[in-house]
């Protein structure tokens, strides 16, 4: 029998845009991961007894092991995949410290906004893209 995925909660997922000297960071997923090889903006989902901000900073220090700051809310986005739906927030945040190390992701790049679509970025963070690219352009 088929999901009704219509009626499902939509995944909370928090990232983090992090911008240093006008690039931006992305990360490239596991190939093992669901989405596996795509490009993302680094992050994860939000677990019950957390808040958006603690998920960003558990889940940057766990896949790269670098301690960040968390600023305010960039953009909202819902997106739905084949397997169910996602919220996506994305916040701006500072790195603080840390050596940038691939934890639990297979790459990482800092990229200029107008170079972010070069990649082959999940679905659900073009509208972020977008917004980047508009800022920066």
């Amino acid at each position: 029998m088929q999901e009704n995925l219509s009626n499902q909660r939509p995944v909370e997922v928090c990232a983090a845009i992090i911008i240093k000297q006008g690039e931006i960071l992305i990360t490239k997923r596991p190939e093992d991961k669901r989405l596996g090889g795509y490009w993302e903006f680094p992050g994860g989902k939000v677990d019950d007894n957390e808040t958006q901000q603690q998920a960003l900073i558990r889940e940057l220090k766990e896949e790269l092991d670098i301690e960040i700051s968390v600023g305010d809310l960039f953009e909202t986005v819902h997106h739905r995949y084949d397997w169910g739906q996602v919220m996506i927030l994305a916040y701006l945040c500072t790195w603080k410290s840390g050596q940038l190390k691939h934890l639990e992701v297979a790459d990482h790049r800092w990229v200029k906004a107008e170079d972010l679509l070069d990649f082959n970025i999940l679905p659900a963070d073009q509208p972020i893209i977008k917004k980047l690219q508009t800022i920066f352009s």
